[in-house]
């Protein structure tokens, strides 16, 4: 035992050099891949892994006990040449330090739709949040989104994209992170941008939730925002960031963490990314098929 103990503590920290010494590609998020019409059938996946270095507030299943320490997530996504819509697939684990700091607390399971032409994309998708190492609190949800996405805004090589997503159907979903309220709608910011080549990266995320409780639905009540630094090689990618989940319409618990993740990306493509139709046929033009 005491062996495995070691040899877990060892890996982390491991893993991250490795990280810094090996190739690293951006996990492409849901609704901001926009690809060309009719390309090949394209598989894409994603593994992640992420030790919660400083976490004294970030929870380890949706009734909120626990403390986090590991996160294992893997995104799945499919799309068939003959379809513009994209099956996306994600499974992420959270452990708790509290009990023991390698076996899943939590798991919460997201099966979506997504639509993309050009600069927009529309998603749908059900997400369910359940506790593994005993009953407890299940928060499920289903969203439809919208998102606009756009390159090089300012900054040359940035991305951008902005979203609007409404949670019609929602079990015990809440709008705080104190578990209060039903989420309703959902704003989404996120941006990149290159600091040195494209080895290392500024990057940024913001969720506002809203309380349909509330005498002005539309009003935020959650604010989930994260900040962080990326350095990226070929298809690894190792990122130091924090996050943050505060109530902003009252007092309340916040959530807050530090953490160190490692990332690995694989698809099937055998061409760039194409974000437009300009773009596709600049390609076109240089011999690309």
């Amino acid at each position: 035992m005491l062996l495995r103990s070691a040899l877990f503590r060892f890996i982390p920290p491991v893993l991250a050099v490795i990280g810094w010494a090996v190739p690293a590609a951006a996990l492409e998020k849901t609704g901001r891949v926009e690809m060309e019409e009719g390309r090949p059938p394209a598989v894409q996946f994603t593994a992640i892994v992420s030790d919660f270095v400083k976490n004294t507030s970030f929870t380890a299943r949706p009734d909120n006990t626990g403390l986090v320490k590991h996160r294992y997530l893997g995104h799945l996504e499919l799309t068939p040449q003959w379809s513009p819509v994209s099956l996306i697939v994600d499974s992420n684990f959270f452990t708790d330090k509290m009990r023991d700091e390698f076996k899943p607390s939590e798991w919460d399971q997201t099966i979506g739709l997504l639509y993309r032409y050009e600069r927009w994309a529309a998603l749908l998708r059900y997400e369910r949040d359940m506790p593994l190492d005993k009953s407890g609190l299940v928060q499920a949800y289903t969203e439809a989104e919208g998102l606009w996405h756009q390159d090089n805004l300012l900054i040359q090589k940035s991305e951008f994209y902005a979203g609007l997503g409404w949670l019609f159907t929602t079990q015990n979903y809440f709008a705080r992170p104190n578990n209060t309220g039903r989420a309703l709608l959902r704003y989404v910011l996120h941006g990149e941008a290159p600091v040195y080549g494209d080895w290392l990266w500024l990057i940024g995320d913001g969720n506002f939730f809203t309380d349909r409780r509330e005498p002005n639905p539309f009003a935020p009540s959650e604010l989930d925002w994260i900040v962080g630094v990326a350095f990226r090689w070929k298809a690894w990618e190792v990122m130091a960031f924090q996050e943050t989940d505060q109530s902003i319409d009252r007092g309340g618990l916040t959530q807050k963490y530090f953490a160190i993740q490692l990332k690995w990306s694989w698809d099937t493509q055998s061409v760039p990314e194409i974000h437009t139709r300009a773009a596709q046929r600049r390609l076109s033009a240089q011999g690309w098929r």
